[in-house]
């Protein structure tokens, strides 16, 4: 077995949507961050595991040159063999340390994604990373940089500590697996009928070790390192190495928003404790958190209104029904009222069009007095608001050779806009060694 820990945690990999560079691009010139341009461009996944990620973005945005790096020799072995499978000239994939990884790579890179990797880092590796980040990205670029946040996990740290403490002894990672399934199964069980509200936070974290799968337990309860950030501390690690914050990746999906209701709570009644960011992570109890970085500090939060007019926009937005007129529901099933009639003909003009889209100009007259309403819409993940360039569109119907080898690798397939479809009839497992 190999020495290297990365090797013996085995972590199951899976396109990640928000961080498609087309996705980074809109996020950061919808909050005054630089936008690379999409017609040509280069992307480095440091921490790319079995390529899971970037193999879709390579096969469907062919004008663009994609580099893998991971420190363990399983993943890229998998990944080069995917590779060969798929058959595509625009991406490789390197077993490097990210320690050596400066001085092997070559050029500047106009987006770098790191998932799940700066919290589970030690300290000398993690300063690395940003030195390697800070001085590969482009000065126009975008890092896309995900770790685990306190205060969320302060209380799933001390889960991990039981969990490590009761596998300790144990030889193998399946042995370990199995035994930190037997302790939480037991926590979770035992904190089941507690009235306490902190043994009712307790029995849930322990539970959520139970009801997800192997290798993300690996990953975040049994790997050596993970250590958690209040938002303050890891801004000031950033700014270190000449790097400030655009957004989060994720703040118009569930997992990333922040109620505007809560910032206005805490402004009116003084809520604010070391800094703002922190103090709505306390109060929403966050765990992980996906910031946008750049070289550029933000001078201006809001994009010009000749940027927005370049944009395309896509709606999965259908009517709610003829009792409904002028409402829409999005797949979630959170429903919307059209109070313009504009608004309510360009969704109808878009649904039919999904998951492609269409120019602002060609879908909604007199766009210009309607944006607004369709940042909110974007900002609240029921539109799609995208910029020139992006993915090839699906051509047919049916899946292509990259979904037929998905589906057969691990059991879903990925859109051209970076989205994962499961497939139910596949039985594709994730192998543990």
């Amino acid at each position: 077995m190999s020495n290297n820990p990365y090797d013996q945690i085995p972590y199951r990999c899976q396109p990640i949507e928000w961080t498609a560079p087309e996705r980074l691009a809109i996020n950061s010139l919808l909050h005054g961050g630089p936008s690379p341009a999409l017609k040509r461009y280069r992307v480095l996944e440091l921490g790319c595991g079995d390529g899971a990620n970037l193999l879709p973005m390579a096969y469907y945005r062919p004008q663009a040159e994609f580099v893998g790096v991971d420190g363990a020799a399983r993943h890229i072995d998998l990944a080069q063999s995917r590779l060969g499978q798929l058959n595509i000239d625009n991406l490789e994939f390197l077993h490097l340390d990210f320690r050596q990884a400066n001085a092997q790579l070559m050029g500047k890179f106009d987006f770098i994604i790191v998932h799940g990797v700066f919290s589970w880092v030690p300290d000398g590796v993690r300063d690395a990373l940003f030195h390697l980040c800070s001085d590969r990205l482009s000065a126009n670029g975008l890092l896309y940089l995900n770790y685990n946040t306190k205060p969320g996990w302060n209380v799933r740290g001390m889960v991990r500590d039981y969990l490590m403490a009761h596998t300790h002894d144990q030889g193998s990672l399946r042995e370990k697996l199995s035994a930190a399934r037997i302790a939480a199964a037991k926590m979770a069980r035992s904190l089941n009928d507690e009235t306490h509200p902190f043994s009712q936070l307790l029995g849930n974290e322990f539970q959520f070790v139970c009801d997800n799968h192997d290798s993300y337990i690996a990953h975040e309860f049994l790997a050596e390192h993970n250590n958690a950030y209040w938002r303050s501390e890891f801004l000031a690690l950033a700014a270190q190495f000449n790097l400030h914050p655009v957004s989060d990746a994720d703040y118009n999906y569930p997992s990333g928003k922040v109620n505007p209701s809560l910032l206005k709570q805490m402004a009116s009644q003084d809520l604010i404790g070391t800094s703002l960011d922190d103090t709505v992570d306390l109060i929403s109890y966050r765990q992980l958190h996906t910031p946008i970085l750049s070289k550029i500090p933000i001078q201006h939060p809001c994009p010009t209104r000749n940027a927005l007019e370049q944009l395309s926009v896509a709606s999965c937005l259908h009517p709610a029904g003829p009792h409904k007129p002028n409402w829409y529901q999005h797949p979630s099933g959170y429903e919307v009222e059209a109070k313009e009639q504009p608004i309510a003909d360009a969704l109808n003009r878009l649904y039919p069009l999904w998951p492609n889209s269409a120019p602002l100009n060609v879908v909604l007259n007199n766009h210009q007095a309607f944006l607004d309403d369709l940042l909110l819409l974007h900002h609240n993940g029921l539109i799609e608001m995208r910029l020139p360039g992006g993915p090839l569109p699906l051509e047919g119907s049916g899946l292509n050779r990259l979904n037929q080898l998905e589906v057969q690798w691990a059991g879903y397939y990925t859109t051209p806009y970076h989205q994962r479809v499961d497939n139910v009839h596949s039985t594709a497992a994730v192998e543990i060694a």
